[in-house]
């Protein structure tokens, strides 16, 4: 059974690294020349998502690595460490690379205290939250990440810290919209508030930290049907 402090302490954790995705997802990068470049990727795999985008930040990126300072595309996943525990695991890529072999880069464990990460994207459409993105073109205008922390006991639930980001890239959000567990969520553009939660219970936490995203125009691509479909990419497992 973990101390309080120990529970804290993992918050703390899991805030610090959401902060960072989430400064990192407010960076997003797009260019309507290349959309199959810099669109956004999604994978539902339950509480183990994978979501890929092409970003401006530095966020999660060491500052010896060659696309540090430039554009580049990130890929964040949970995956196994060399420990064989799940982690909150990275890779960079050079974003107008045409074939990339996912094992071929480097993966950073960046927290082995993250065991999971959900993703819920606002369809504006159909005013409801999907778990899929097929316009793997364009950019969201809307998402909720939420990461699930190690339990702190051997039969306690997971502690889960979320947040609504609004990608400036993307469709405007401009009338309310609830959060998936029924919370208040955005209305009129406004930042979103933060939630942490510690199995069903949801706490209001602070305004979310991250840097504004490169620039406010909205995506052209955006607009419309959701017909405008490309390849997802050539990222591949290399098994």
């Amino acid at each position: 059974m973990a101390t309080r402090g120990q529970v804290v302490d993992d918050i703390r954790h899991g805030d610090f690294v959401i902060d960072q995705l989430v400064s990192a997802l407010r960076s997003t990068a797009y260019f309507p020349l290349k959309p199959e470049r810099y669109g956004f990727w999604y994978e539902d795999n339950g509480d183990k998502d994978e979501i890929s985008w092409v970003t401006s930040g530095t966020s999660f990126m060491p500052p010896d690595s060659p696309l540090a300072q430039g554009v580049h595309r990130l890929m964040v996943s949970i995956e196994p460490n060399d420990d064989g525990k799940d982690s909150f695991t990275v890779r960079a890529f050079p974003h107008l690379a045409e074939e990339m072999e996912k094992n071929d880069v480097p993966a950073w464990h960046i927290s082995p205290r993250v065991k999971g990460l959900d993703v819920q994207i606002w369809n504006p459409e159909d005013e409801k939250w999907e778990d899929e993105w097929e316009d793997t073109n364009k950019i969201p205008g809307l998402i909720e990440v939420t990461l699930l922390m190690e339990a702190p006991g051997k039969y306690e639930p997971p502690i889960k810290i979320s947040r609504l980001v609004q990608i400036p890239l993307g469709p405007a959000t401009t009338s309310p919209v609830a959060a998936p567990g029924g919370q208040p969520g955005v209305e009129g553009g406004a930042n979103s508030p933060n939630r942490q939660q510690r199995g069903g219970d949801i706490n209001d936490g602070p305004p979310s930290a991250g840097g504004a995203g490169a620039g406010a125009q909205g995506n052209p691509g955006n607009r419309g049907d959701r017909s405008g479909r490309g390849p997802r990419a050539r990222i591949t497992s290399g098994q």
